[in-house]
């Protein structure tokens, strides 16, 4: 069960999905992004780390909502106008990355191991895509899972 569990490690990381740091305080959209990134990264490291497939849906049920709440905030953030194309993009991806954990919460629930380990695989490429579409926003918190 320990080896699962290891082999599960980054599906904590896309519970982070919006992976934050600690906030620059300034106006900028990359900053104002990374100041909620940082405010719900908080809350989703609060959480702690599954240690069996069964605490990770439950903490996989803890983060969903909290990730909502950062979507919905990073949704209401007016990017400037150059940048609005390539936020747009990032909210998707980001979107896909909370689809993505609420299907490792529904296999983690019916402990289907081979079904997780495909989607934490599939996961981890969108979290990819995410954290680089960050960056090209200028992210310093929002970009980092």
């Amino acid at each position: 069960m320990r080896g699962t569990v290891v082999s599960l490690r980054p599906a904590p990381l896309l519970l982070l999905a919006v992976a934050l740091v600690t906030g620059c305080g300034g106006t900028s959209y990359a900053a104002k992004a990374d100041a909620v990134c940082e405010k719900y990264t908080k809350q989703t490291n609060a959480l702690g780390q599954p240690k069996s497939i069964s605490e990770l849906a439950v903490i996989a049920d803890k983060t969903l909502p909290i990730l909502d709440r950062a979507a919905k905030e990073l949704s209401a953030l007016d990017p400037p106008p150059d940048k609005r194309g390539l936020a747009t993009q990032w909210l998707k991806q980001f979107a896909t990355v909370r689809g993505d954990l609420r299907e490792i919460r529904d296999r983690a629930r019916t402990a289907d191991k081979a079904g997780m380990t495909a989607v934490v695989l599939r996961a981890e490429h969108d979290n990819a895509k995410a954290n680089e579409l960050g960056t090209r926003l200028g992210f310093k918190v929002c970009n980092k899972n």
